[in-house]
């Protein structure tokens, strides 16, 4: 019991320690108190995440299942060294697995599901030296996220005129501190994106380093390994930018990039269909689907659930494009915690409406960060307004694209002296 105690909280003072010294983490302008306080925050998230999960207040249980899986593979050593990293870094949806490996497949969940074994391979590595403690896993993935979310600052810090509001979005908005934090998938996608993006702006402002590829590669097959539908909006959106800025047509930005959007798009789902064997996104699409409509827990709500009418399928779209901006309802579920993400559902809906009706579309044209940050966002929320029916999976996915809807938002706000500057026109 004391172990378990004093465990996580070395490894948090050693890791505010890594923050506070580390020449990495003092890149940008934020000091190194409000950093180690974003990463204090995370790992609060991270241990409240398990609570409510072993209290059954969220329900899914994936997060425990991940480490009783990796239990699993860790117990191999007892065997040999060998079968544990077979179990770790080998192919794990191959249907024909060494004899010896086949006794710990028959008993985890996950050895066919490429995506959900890649947070077991990630915790069985944690496992050699986590003793099995759960909140030591939390803070890891505290970290891996905290890693994620400055690597995105780092991205955007000098695109946005206002550094305050980037890192409120980034380190301050309480879904995405909390969905972002714990033993699951979107600590791990934000780590990815986080990597991704940084390390390929590098790539492409010519002050790159050989490490700065690996990094970028890294974060990529991080991100197509665990959620591929969202590298497959990436890539396409961010070539754009770059051809973009390499091919000047100041007066048709919009136009430009747009259609290289939907062009590199078609590419992109074409390609993935096609290098990949046995995979197909239109039927990943479907599972997904089908997997939520069958399923149930406290915040399900009702949708339409085939498209045999023009009709259906209209309405179909527009719940797609509703129901992952207005969800969750106060009334979904006595639950408290549904209450308080409703507000906050509502309070960001607020700030997003009253921004968009106030921001001036001619910046749209001429910024494509923010138009890559708004169709990337939306993209995302489109999908999960077409596959799930759940308030709470919707809450804990949209955690993704929300910092990039109001991160494109912020970077189309330009204050007065800046356009007055651009224009020629400087007041004193």
């Amino acid at each position: 019991m004391l172990l378990e105690t004093l465990y996580p909280l070395f490894l948090i003072l050693l890791f505010s320690v890594i923050i506070t010294k580390s020449k990495y983490f003092n890149r940008s302008e934020i000091g190194s108190p409000l950093l180690v306080l974003g990463f204090l925050l995370k790992c609060i998230s991270a241990f409240y995440f398990g609570y409510l999960f072993n209290k059954n207040i969220l329900t899914g249980n994936d997060t425990f299942n991940y480490l009783r899986n990796s239990e699993i593979i860790y117990s191999s050593i007892q065997e040999s060294w060998l079968t544990y990293f077979k179990l770790t870094f080998g192919r794990n949806w191959h249907s024909n697995p060494d004899s010896n490996l086949i006794p710990y497949i028959d008993k985890m969940d996950f050895w066919y599901d490429n995506s959900n074994y890649l947070m077991v391979r990630i915790n069985a590595i944690i496992r050699l030296f986590s003793f099995g403690i759960y909140n030591v896993h939390a803070v890891i993935f505290a970290f891996i996220s905290f890693m994620g979310i400055y690597n995105l600052y780092l991205f955007f810090e000098n695109k946005v005129f206002n550094k305050r509001i980037l890192q409120l979005i980034l380190f301050g908005i309480p879904s995405i501190v909390f969905w972002t934090s714990g033993v699951h998938k979107e600590a791990i996608v934000v780590f990815a994106l986080g990597m991704s993006l940084y390390n390929t702006d590098n790539l492409f402002s010519y002050q790159y380093e050989r490490k700065h590829v690996i990094r970028t590669i890294l974060g990529l097959f991080i991100l197509g390994s665990i959620r591929i539908y969202i590298l497959a909006f990436l890539i396409p959106l961010y070539i754009a930018i770059i051809l973009s800025q390499k091919i000047s047509f100041p007066k048709r930005t919009f136009r430009f990039y747009a259609i290289l959007m939907i062009f590199l798009c078609i590419i992109s789902l074409a390609l993935i269909d096609t290098l990949i064997p046995n995979f197909s996104l239109f039927n990943e699409f479907i599972v997904r689907r089908t997997h939520f409509l069958r399923a149930s827990g406290n915040t399900t709500f009702d949708v339409i659930t085939n498209f045999n009418s023009i009709e259906s399928f209209f309405l179909v779209i527009i719940d797609a494009i509703i129901n992952p901006f207005i969800h969750p309802f106060p009334n979904e579920s006595n639950l408290f915690l549904v209450f308080i993400a409703s507000l906050e559902t509502y309070l960001m809906l607020f700030i997003i409406l009253a921004t968009v009706f106030s921001l001036s579309y001619k910046n749209l044209y001429k910024n494509p960060y923010a138009l890559f940050c708004i169709l990337f966002s939306l993209s995302i929320l489109f999908l999960i307004g077409l596959i799930v029916n759940n308030s709470g999976a919707i809450v804990r996915y949209r955690s993704i694209a929300i910092p990039f809807l109001l991160i494109g938002l912020c970077l189309l706000y330009k204050p007065k002296e800046n356009l007055q500057i651009e224009t020629g026109a400087i007041i004193k």
